[in-house]
């Protein structure tokens, strides 16, 4: 049996907390199944009070129902995941006093021709914050917020895959994704695009090479159109067992910068090393059309104690803001790629592990914020995590900036972005059921030449219960303050939740 693996800091640290309380306890097997289909209820009542809604006097009780259907494949000519839930909410107080929410987590791959073509895709709904200068409201927050939207996207990709000679691997792929904003066109956008990749398919060889030529489109509903287009060579050298050394170079073409297309010549350096399976080092640097990019990853394991580095800077076309919406179940997926490189074998054990922490797999474990053009991402965290036998903690701190490149918008729409965050979590493991959380939060988005700035701090203790197999309980306090120059808060919410599955 694998030992359980500690979750790497820079993800939710609700999870984190969590999984780290069951530090001893060992993940749940991978099932032989090929395919299952479940579903699950999880009722929650909650008491809010709110100084925007007027205090005391504008206290709102806020019931809610979340039926939800999960259904996966693991082997055959279809795999993949759906996991899609539609909630019903009820206020005592305010408007809307009912409304329905949508959540949906889908992804997929299915082999139409054995071997050769298969077809891609996936699906979400989540909520996003349409301004990061707006209203802001903690996740688990139940206040209705015009500032935050439901925003659904698709995207669907065929591929084409074979073998020239029987030494060179080929991929043809055509992609077409979407986004829309609920309520709004400010983020909606259209891309669709393709590439053509060769590559060298002899194993042990300490030299390797590739060619990629790729080409994509991108419309926002409220913007303008704007085209890429790139061709690169790829070479490669195994300096050693545990180290990769790669060379980039090529052209890209783009009007994203000039009104009119603008060819510029990119070259790249990347490294790969990993001396032990506890240590990672990869790092890749890139000068492209907008300036240098770049991607750096490390991280160090020990038996109870984590360390993790993460480092980017690339293109955004939409769709999150500094981050993109991830649900816990996708940030599950992410950390135990290495422990179970298996993707049927690594879903079960996520979805055992979620069934006994009692977390919903469509939750959000990090949200983001609409944008409506390209941008220029840069983000940086630093992460530790330590378990003990019952006793865990975790922290973590992040800097991000999104920066509006298009040269046809107006100065104040190309201001940056700049956010900071800091969270931190104790949790203690009362019984092998029972759970005691603490977390503390703080999201700073910093003041532009024409936006205000603003902080949220929310803090909160929950207690868990796991009553059987099927069903769990939980009883949480949480206390948020929201500094703003136009509209702050402070918020004071109980809730209990009990959830079954079916």
């Amino acid at each position: 049996m694998r030992p359980t693996r500690l979750l790497p800091p820079g993800l939710s640290m609700l999870p984190l907390a969590l999984l780290l309380a069951q530090a001893g306890v060992a993940p749940v097997q991978a099932q032989t199944r090929s395919s299952s289909l479940s579903a699950s209820v999880d009722t929650r009542l909650s008491y809010n009070v709110n100084s925007r809604l007027g205090g005391l006097d504008g206290a709102e009780w806020v019931g809610e129902i979340l039926p939800s259907l999960s259904l996966q494949s693991r082997s055959g000519r279809v795999i993949g995941s759906l996991d899609y839930a539609l909630g019903l909410l009820r206020r005592s107080r305010g408007e809307p006093s009912s409304e329905a929410v949508s959540r949906l987590a889908s992804r997929f791959s299915a082999e139409a021709v054995p071997g050769h073509l298969y077809l891609e895709g996936s699906a979400a709904i989540a909520e996003q914050s349409t301004s990061p200068f707006g209203l802001q409201s903690d996740g688990s927050s139940r206040f209705s917020n015009p500032n935050r939207s439901e925003v659904g996207t698709a995207a669907l990709s065929p591929v084409l895959r074979g073998v020239i000679g029987g030494a060179v691997a080929a991929e043809a792929r055509l992609e077409v994704a979407t986004s829309d904003t609920r309520g709004t066109s400010v983020g909606d956008s259209t891309q669709t695009g393709g590439s053509l990749s060769l590559s060298a398919l002899i194993p042990g060889t300490l030299v390797n090479w590739g060619l990629t030529a790729q080409t994509g489109q991108t419309h926002f509903r409220i913007g303008r159109t704007t085209r890429t287009e790139a061709a690169t060579a790829t070479l490669g050298w195994q300096a050693d067992a545990d180290l990769l050394l790669t060379l980039r170079g090529g052209t890209e073409t783009q009007n994203v910068q000039e009104l009119e297309s603008r060819r510029t010549s990119t070259w790249g350096v990347g490294a790969n090393w990993r001396p032990s399976p506890r240590t990672r080092l990869q790092l890749n640097a890139d000068d492209r059309y907008f300036g240098r990019g770049h991607g750096v990853v490390a991280e160090y394991r020990l038996p109870r104690t984590s360390f993790t580095a993460i480092s980017t800077r690339d293109t955004s076309h939409g769709n999150g803001g500094n981050v993109e919406p991830q649900t816990q179940f996708q940030q599950f997926m992410a950390l135990y790629a290495t422990d179970f490189p298996d993707p049927a074998e690594r879903e079960v054990v996520v979805r055992g592990l979620l069934s006994t922490l009692g977390l919903d797999p469509l939750s959000l474990a990090r949200p983001g914020f609409v944008i409506s053009s390209v941008s220029v991402t840069e983000r940086h965290s630093l992460s530790w995590a330590w378990a003990g036998q019952r006793l865990a903690f975790g922290a973590q701190a992040s800097r991000s900036s999104v920066t509006a490149i298009d040269t046809a918008l107006t100065a104040v729409a190309r201001e940056p972005v700049r956010q900071t965050d800091f969270s931190a979590n104790v949790s203690y493991r009362l019984t092998p059921t029972r759970n005691l959380l603490a977390i503390a939060s703080r999201q700073l988005t910093k003041a532009t030449a024409t936006q205000a700035s603003n902080a949220l701090s929310s803090a909160s203790l929950t207690w868990t219960e796991q009553l059987g197999h099927r069903t769990s309980v939980s009883l949480s306090a949480r206390y948020t303050v929201f500094r703003s120059a136009t509209d702050p808060y402070r918020e004071a919410a109980l809730a209990a939740s009990l959830l079954m599955r079916f």
